[in-house]
């Protein structure tokens, strides 16, 4: 199929300047009663949005305050909690890549 001829040649990128982030992955490994005791105000716990304030207060705590959470992957193994959170960190403004040169 030509490029013209895909349905991705109707797509509009709207923002051309932009920040330019470098994404890392911190892998925490936590007591489960850890765990509990640092989200025990929370409704549910072992949610996405549980995970992701463990992490905030866990970053604050390192004092980091440049990092903002994406998307925060759980899991459980033998009493300990597995974090593995994407951060993203702004490192230069730039023009952004496209596929429309």
């Amino acid at each position: 199929m030509e490029k013209n001829a895909s349905p991705f040649a109707t797509v509009q990128e709207q923002e051309v300047n932009g920040e330019i982030f470098q994404i890392t992955h911190r892998i925490l490994q936590v007591p489960r009663e850890t765990y509990l005791e640092v989200l025990a105000g929370h409704k549910h716990p072992f949610s996405e949005a549980g995970a992701q304030q463990f992490v905030e207060k866990y970053l604050a705590w390192c004092g980091e305050k440049n990092g903002v959470i994406g998307m925060v992957r759980i899991s459980e193994k033998e009493g300990t909690v597995i974090l593995d959170a994407a951060i993203r960190y702004r490192i230069s403004r730039l023009e952004r890549p496209s596929c429309h040169n």
